[in-house]
């Protein structure tokens, strides 16, 4: 270990020490007032989140609102600093020098035991860490051991609502959707336009304001796409068939919100079931793909049928399957995209192949959701949120749409017509 060069990179880092200031971006998260409320708690925090979504940003902004000297930033990203004699020898050195108490460690989990060293430093003394990582499941396995004394955060790609703001918009959201609709109905065809915007390259801050759409291809594929495919979950789960986990994501892509299974998977990309599992659990939990079951009240029938797979942002299969901006006027293309934004946990899909593309949850029960990004909407459309509003008893559903929004009551079940660009904007990061 090169003791000289770490002391370099950790004045480097944190200028804050010499009284300099380092330039940080005005703009917050939504997430950040969430995690801010538990700083001045003894819990470890700790931060997750797909590379380039500005969890590096949320700790450097963290850290602009504590005394100079109280804290640290260090950061495991290279590979040369990745092994448990680092990551203490930054602690003591810390203490030693500054006697602070707050530590920011980003992207932790690349440190063998990471929990093991900072549950030591925890239980021993008044320390206060807040931890980063692109990997769920390191970031997991530490919250196995260090339980009580943990609490998770996740960062999502930006929100279309975070977008909008990076950009320089006030959204006003009012607590009656009608009313906000109204509000903004004046303004309705550039919500539409930057809508499109979003789909196209809004996951990530950076792209916010980029115009250049070869700068966005090059740079969600190689600072994000490649970086984690052929770089971190091979590192992180000792991968060997690397071109097999570039198809498999490959795929996911093209294929987003359309239902898999394990077996044809496996024989299309002429790789073994398992290694088609295994590979399906890393890119879930390295934040690329999200993973929706069939909804039911039992989990047995949870299980055994197909589930879904979706992009966890449009952008990135934009990106890899190099679709020209043009790709966004057909909406028999881009419906699959819009679905994925808003996938869950859940969809439905009866026997008769009647379905319903999500299921949230609203005060404990189910909500339908079906994505018709489309301008022309027919009765045939509501067959499926209908269909589930029989069988679990629920007494409406939503329909998200290109460009309508009503309200309509068919067959005694109230449904709600909500464009895409409105129903983005009321959602949560």
């Amino acid at each position: 270990m090169d003791e000289e060069y770490i002391i370099r990179l950790l004045r480097t880092f944190n200028r804050q020490w010499e009284g300099k200031k380092t330039e940080i971006p005005h703009f917050k998260r939504e997430l950040y007032s969430k995690i801010n409320k538990y700083l001045k708690r003894k819990q470890i925090i700790a931060l997750t989140g797909l590379r380039r979504v500005g969890k590096t940003t949320l700790m450097k902004q963290m850290i602009s609102e504590l005394a100079p000297k109280s804290c640290v930033y260090f950061s495991f990203d290279e590979k040369d600093l990745q092994n448990k004699e680092v990551l203490t020898f930054v602690i003591n050195y810390f203490l030693n020098n500054f006697k602070g108490k707050y530590f920011f460690l980003d992207e932790i989990h690349y440190i063998p035991d990471w929990q093991g060293i900072l549950k030591r430093y925890y239980d021993t003394n008044n320390l206060k860490f807040i931890i980063s990582g692109s990997a769920s499941m390191q970031i997991r396995k530490g919250k196995e051991s260090l339980a009580g004394r943990i609490i998770t955060f996740h960062l999502p790609t930006l929100s279309f609502r975070e977008f909008l703001m990076l950009g320089g918009e006030k959204i006003e959201m009012k607590k009656d959707l009608k009313k906000t609709y109204e509000s903004l109905l004046p303004r309705k065809e550039f919500f539409e336009k930057m809508f499109n915007e979003y789909i196209y390259k809004g996951g990530f801050p950076e792209l916010v304001k980029e115009e250049d759409t070869e700068f966005i291809r090059t740079y969600l594929n190689e600072m994000i796409i490649r970086k984690i495919l052929l770089e971190d979950i091979p590192d992180l789960f000792d991968i060997k068939r690397k071109e097999a986990l570039y198809n498999l994501f490959r795929y996911a892509c093209k294929e987003s919100s359309n239902l898999f299974e394990i077996n044809n998977l496996a024989n299309n990309l002429k790789i073994d079931s398992d290694t088609v599992s295994n590979y399906l659990i890393y890119l879930e939990l390295s934040f690329l793909i999200k993973v929706s079951e069939n909804y039911s009240e039992s989990m047995a029938t949870r299980i055994r049928k197909n589930k879904k797979l979706h992009i966890v942002h449009p952008c990135l299969a934009f990106s890899i399957l190099n679709y020209p901006k043009s790709f966004l006027d057909s909406e028999i293309l881009v419906s699959h995209y819009v679905e994925s934004l808003f996938a869950g946990k859940s969809f439905w899909r009866s026997k008769e192949k009647e379905e319903v593309n999500c299921i949230i949850n609203i005060n404990g029960k189910p909500m339908p959701v079906e994505i018709k990004y489309r301008n022309r909407i027919t009765k045939k459309d509501s067959k499926g949120l209908l269909k589930f509003c029989d069988k679990f008893n629920c007494n409406e559903g939503i329909m998200v749409t290109k460009n309508l929004f009503r309200e309509e009551k068919i067959k005694d079940k109230k449904i709600k017509f909500i464009p895409a660009w409105l129903f983005s904007l009321n959602q949560k990061a």
